[in-house]
């Protein structure tokens, strides 16, 4: 049922003011008459006619409903939640709750985070940032949207590592590493990053080929390139093309950066402007070796192929 979740999210319109106590108390009479039908999606309906009804009641009513044993129920009234900004602090921590509690289901997980989105919530980090490494690429890519709307730079140095993971890309093989950027477009990288690999790996139809041939479909999988480049403008509008460009841009602002990461922290942004002036030689030297060795490498391989 995530698809009908999502469609009424897309549509939701948002009240102007949040809703008397009368108000309330009627919309939650009407939610429970219409709630006791057994049609799954009638119920969906129900509950997410509570989106616009905004009063601690409701989201009183929202929490329960939360922690109801059918998922499919759960996961509007995660949504439902998004309209609750008459308290935000609440309905963030809510969401926090269900976050924590149903990190396992999708469904549910994906319309926490879209709910957070909706309310421009910002409690939701460190957990955020481990979920940016999660398996599941739809739960990442809500990840991304949440991070790229609230203007997040607590997420910056993870979406850097991030670029150089996705962009170029990289072909991961349970048996062996093969790294190719041909320079093509389309999916010319995939079909060398094959070729490569047989020619290292050899051919056949053993199960360790299997097993590195579905692990790289499952990375091909989560190659969430213009997801990422998205979030990436949305925090500082900037366009980057590759995970030099970001680096590079990184180093001349990494004042900035950490200035506007201890703001949402709650730290003295002066003092971590000031750390951040220390450590950006170090950052520069950082970046500067591993561009080298990466140019050792590529030389390397240009070698090779041209003794074979």
């Amino acid at each position: 049922m995530r698809v009908f979740a999502i469609c009424l999210f897309a549509a939701a319109v948002l009240a102007a003011e949040p809703a008397s106590e009368e108000q309330a108390k009627e919309a939650l009479a009407r939610f429970k008459e219409a709630f006791r039908t057994k049609e799954i999606e009638a119920r969906q309906m129900a509950v997410y006619e509570l989106h616009d009804v905004r009063h601690e009641l409701v989201l009183k009513e929202l929490a329960k409903l939360l922690r109801h044993r059918d998922v499919e129920i759960r996961n509007v009234a995660a949504l439902a939640v998004g309209g609750q900004s008459q308290d935000l602090r609440k309905a963030g921590e809510l969401l926090m709750k269900s976050y924590k509690k149903d990190f396992d289901e999708e469904d549910v997980i994906s319309s926490v985070i879209d709910a957070m989105a909706e309310l421009r919530y910002m409690g939701y980090w460190p957990e955020v940032q481990k979920a940016l490494k999660d398996d599941r690429s739809g739960v990442v890519v809500r990840c991304f949207e949440l991070i790229g709307t609230n203007k997040d730079w607590r997420a910056f140095p993870d979406l850097v590592d991030m670029y150089k993971e996705v962009m170029p890309r990289r072909i991961s093989w349970s048996t062996g590493t093969v790294n190719v950027d041909t320079g093509a477009a389309g999916d010319a990288d995939q079909k060398a990053a094959e070729a490569a690999f047989n020619a290292k790996y050899g051919r056949g139809g053993s199960k360790m080929k299997a097993k590195a041939k579905a692990k790289a479909k499952s990375f091909d999988l989560r190659n969430f390139s213009t997801q990422l480049r998205k979030c990436m403008k949305a925090i500082t509008g900037e366009d980057f093309d590759n995970a030099f460009d970001v680096e590079d841009w990184w180093v001349e602002n990494y004042e900035m950066v950490a200035r506007k990461i201890a703001e949402l922290e709650g730290e003295d942004p002066d003092e971590a402007a000031a750390r951040a002036k220390v450590g950006q030689a170090e950052l520069r030297a950082k970046v500067e070796e591993e561009r080298l060795r990466i140019e050792e490498e590529l030389r390397k391989q240009r070698e090779a192929e041209r003794g074979k």
